[in-house]
């Protein structure tokens, strides 16, 4: 025998033979339609519950893209501040007020959403335009940031760098309820694994000397409560995957009572295409209001016990004995 083909030839266990004990199941209608009842008596009932629990939920969403001050006139503040683009006009304020009206108790705790549509965070470029180390304290680390790394005019780096931090939502909101100020507390609104290790402030007596602010900002980072570990920084910077989300701005822990509110809107965010919301939502075990989880389970349990009867029906109809199948080699 040439020696080429021994070596070449497998040893004789029985894993390298491919000798060992196997199942073979052999896929029977007694077996796999319980099966499909099995998952629809299991998702049904998940469904239905999911779906009462969604119901009791309250949401409200209130579209503010076109809010007209009364300052401007019959211009709204995105055109207004599509006029002053360069943003070192952005000093000029553009307040805008909207209203609302409920009609019964909201328990607490309820939260408050800025909700963006057509805002693409999830673009390739913008979500590599980020520094992580500066953000965790190095302030002079931009690499990675193009094209917001550095100020163009001298070449000061700037901080937080990168697309992401520059396009950081500002818009502020206030609330009143029939003129009285409510309180919206806004802290502990990032997640806790973002504050405690995914940013950090640089130690120092000047930190940021030497350093600039992003080009849209109206401010610069040392204004910021906490600084680098801002929490609507924090917020923010967890980019989103799709071009509709919406990111937590503060929470109500009392909630609503009836009456007639409004948000007094510092409507600094510039927007082209799209749209602006405020969203009020209170939240259970389940999460916010959202109905998709509990059809999800409903249509497939349905599907499911469905296709249960329709294998009966060709079981019974076309199927093998059990005869035939113990022919089977």
């Amino acid at each position: 025998m040439d020696s080429s083909n021994l070596m070449n030839k497998p040893g004789g266990s029985k894993f390298k033979q491919q000798k060992l004990p196997a199942w073979k199941p052999v896929f029977t209608a007694q077996c796999v339609i319980p099966l499909f009842f099995l998952f629809g008596i299991v998702f049904i009932p998940i469904g239905i519950v999911l779906f009462v629990e969604s119901s009791k939920l309250k949401e409200m969403s209130i579209d503010y893209s076109n809010c007209r001050p009364p300052a401007t006139g019959n211009m709204t503040c995105s055109a207004f501040r599509q006029q002053n683009r360069t943003f070192d006009d952005m000093a000029t304020p553009c307040t805008c007020t909207e209203s609302f009206t409920l009609s019964e108790d909201w328990a607490g705790p309820v939260y408050i959403y800025y909700r963006l549509t057509e805002f693409y965070q999830n673009h390739r470029r913008y979500l590599k335009s980020v520094n992580q180390e500066q953000l965790q304290g190095s302030v002079m680390k931009t690499s990675g940031c193009t094209p917001n790394a550095f100020q163009k005019a001298d070449s000061i780096p700037i901080v937080p760098c990168g697309m992401i931090a520059n396009s950081m939502f500002n818009d502020t909101f206030r609330l009143s309820n029939d003129g009285s100020a409510v309180v919206l507390v806004r802290e502990n609104i990032a997640w806790t694994e973002d504050t405690n290790y995914k940013f950090g402030n640089p130690s120092g007596a000047d930190p940021f000397n030497g350093t600039a602010r992003p080009s849209y900002w109206q401010q610069s980072v040392e204004s910021l409560p906490d600084k680098l570990k801002n929490e609507d920084l924090a917020v923010w910077m967890r980019a989103a995957a799709l071009p509709k989300f919406r990111k937590l701005y503060a929470r109500v822990p009392d909630g609503f009572r009836p009456g007639n509110y409004s948000f007094t809107i510092g409507f600094n965010f510039p927007i082209r295409r799209g749209q602006k919301h405020i969203v009020i939502s209170t939240v259970s075990w389940i999460g916010g209001k959202n109905s998709f989880l509990a059809y999800a389970y409903l249509i497939l349990g349905g599907l499911s016990l469905l296709g249960g009867f329709a294998l009966i029906v060709v079981h019974s109809v076309w199927g093998r004995t059990k005869k035939d199948l113990s022919q089977l080699q």
